[in-house]
């Protein structure tokens, strides 16, 4: 998984969160939620952070890799 990879299946959500990548969500061009790391998911909602964000209503996308992340 590299920047940029938008994350769509059980798997993904479950790879980023164990490895600590940075997430963030967006519709469209906008983004919904600050990047953070994924804290649970479900097939209804992605938590980011604590924060659940509905999985249908958004994309979900690596953007920082957990070897240069801050956190």
């Amino acid at each position: 998984m590299k920047t940029g990879y938008e994350l769509i299946t059980d798997k993904d959500f479950e790879e980023a969160k164990k490895i600590g990548y940075l997430i963030r969500a967006y519709q469209g061009s906008i983004t919904i939620y600050p990047p953070g790391k994924i804290t649970g998911f479900s097939d209804i909602h992605i938590s980011i952070d604590d924060k659940r964000l509905f999985r249908l209503a958004n994309h979900f996308q690596i953007v920082d890799s957990p070897k240069s992340s801050k956190k």
